[in-house]
């Protein structure tokens, strides 16, 4: 891996990270607000059948508040997140382009299921996530026929082509 893409993969985690320590900052406002652990605490929810307190919050909920109320820092987190995942696709897989397009279908996949599930949120946070979503599914798709159409080189790669 040459020293560019270290760099920038170095920098995408170190951003992840703390936009990650952010949201979760930000989401600790949920202890505050009782009345919205109905409709935000869905795994505290979950896991503790319908009772759920300031104590049995669990930390998942908390960025499921920052994305919905807060959603800045949970977006550069999630656009991270997928930043590192195609990165690593790429990296890893780059000498078996059926694996690499089993994957960017699957993230895909994934992508667009969640994309359809946020798309009539009442809050802003879950609509922009749902367009970050879409985005997302469709970069996975056409990453997938640009393989396959060989579009992308394998000397080339995505560092010292047309990609870069």
């Amino acid at each position: 891996m040459p020293f560019k893409k270290i760099v920038l993969m170095s920098g995408a985690i170190v951003v992840f990270i703390l936009a990650a320590l952010i949201s979760w900052y930000e989401g600790g406002q949920l202890r505050d607000e009782p009345w919205e652990w109905r409709y935000t605490a869905v795994f505290s929810n979950w896991a503790n059948e319908g009772f759920t307190n300031a104590d049995n919050l669990w930390i998942l909920d908390h960025f499921v508040y920052a994305a919905k109320f807060e959603p800045l820092f949970p977006l550069v987190m999630a656009i991270s997140f997928y930043f590192v995942l195609f990165q690593l696709t790429f990296w890893l897989f780059r000498g078996r382009r059926t694996v690499r397009n089993a994957i960017l279908l699957l993230v895909a996949s994934f992508s667009f299921l969640a994309c359809y599930a946020l798309f009539d949120s009442p809050t802003i946070g879950f609509q922009l996530f749902a367009l970050l979503f879409g985005v997302a599914g469709a970069l996975s798709v056409f990453g997938t026929i640009a393989v396959k159409s060989g579009g992308y080189s394998e000397a080339k790669g995505f560092g010292k082509g047309e990609f870069s």
